[in-house]
């Protein structure tokens, strides 16, 4: 995973700017309840501690997210009030071959969007306000054979203006051996393990078993085995939450406030439950990790959350593949316009 993220930090370092070898690639993975498997929290924190990050002569990965959101903001205070909206249907996909060896690296990247929002103030200290814009089309950006090229066929309104962009176009500038090096040479690897450091108290906990018990408060969290492939899994919805609530709260509060009392930690359940019936209609989060051989191999997240008290309707699924097989680029890419930015000709 370092190489992915050095691949889209030296491209666009550099440029100043699908499928897997499995048959699920893509599809969020599903289980047969006979390959569930126990682990302790030492366990489970043993199995990511031996993941191997090492680097290796080239690295690959697979990124789609499929889904809609819609989300509407509201305020009226008087004379003043103001709106917000914001509307996306996306279908994307990303594909990033990653080499020390630059004419070995690719991208592959496509996406459908249909994205829309609408700012509104009224009454505000500097004035009325009012802005509206739609974003409706295909895109594609692929690195191949060292050059970074453009498909877009895209169409913007704005305030009842109108505007379009279509294009085929190809950077004239060609990443050399020696843009990439030092482009790989501006990042440190070695930061992405500082991202997340564990605190001192959680390892303290951890070496005194403390953790098992909070773990085995959380429902519905899994572990399974395949083969030599482990693969954690966290699914929860609104009913799971509200059922657990209590157990998990005790759990929590053992280890944070020992000294408070049972009947305070069930009030402040309840009052949480109220207040989740109120605002939350409809709620499924689903989360999986699979390692293969201290590899992850697969990362994958569905999350469906509906509001309508406070006007929040999301349905996004989020699934990367590692280690995924090229995808067949595009077979007119040497009839791309060569410019020597994106969108000449075309933008402003």
């Amino acid at each position: 995973m370092k190489k992915i993220l050095l691949f889209l930090v030296a491209l666009f370092v550099t440029l100043g700017l699908a499928a897997c070898n499995s048959s699920t690639v893509g599809e969020f993975p599903t289980f047969n309840e006979n390959d569930a498997v126990e682990l302790s929290a030492t366990e489970m924190v043993a199995l990511f501690e031996n993941i191997d990050y090492t680097s290796v002569d080239s690295e690959s990965v697979r990124i789609s997210v499929v889904g809609n959101l819609h989300t509407i903001s509201e305020e009226v205070d008087g004379t003043y009030s103001s709106y917000n909206e914001v509307k996306l249907d996306i279908d994307a996909v990303l594909f990033a071959l990653v080499s020390e060896q630059v004419e070995e690296s690719r991208l592959f990247a496509e996406a459908t969007i249909d994205f829309y929002t609408k700012d509104e103030e009224i009454g505000s200290y500097w004035g009325d306000y009012s802005d509206e814009m739609s974003l409706v089309g295909d895109a594609g950006i692929y690195f191949y054979d060292q050059y970074l090229y453009m498909n877009v066929d895209m169409e913007a309104v704005e305030d009842e203006v109108e505007e379009s962009a279509v294009f085929k176009q190809k950077l004239n500038q060609q990443v050399t051996q020696e843009m990439w090096d030092e482009a790989f040479g501006m990042a440190d690897p070695d930061a992405i393990d500082e991202f997340v450091p564990i605190p001192q108290e959680y390892l303290d906990m951890l070496e005194n078993g403390e953790f098992d018990e909070i773990m085995d408060a959380i429902p519905n969290l899994k572990v399974y085995k395949d083969g030599n492939t482990y693969s954690i899994v966290f699914s929860i919805n609104k009913q799971g939450i509200m059922d657990s609530m209590l157990d998990v709260a005790v759990a929590v509060m053992a280890e944070a406030d020992p000294d408070m009392s049972l009947a305070d930690i069930t009030e402040m359940v309840n009052d949480a439950k109220t207040e989740l019936n109120r605002v939350v209609d409809e709620l499924t989060f689903d989360f999986v990790i699979s390692i293969t051989e201290n590899r992850v191999t697969k990362l994958a997240v569905s999350v469906v959350f509906l509001s309508e008290e406070e006007n929040i309707d999301i349905d996004m699924t989020l699934i990367i593949d590692i280690d995924a097989d090229l995808p067949k680029f595009p077979s007119d890419l040497d009839e791309y316009e060569a410019v020597d930015e994106p969108g000449e000709g075309v933008f402003e």
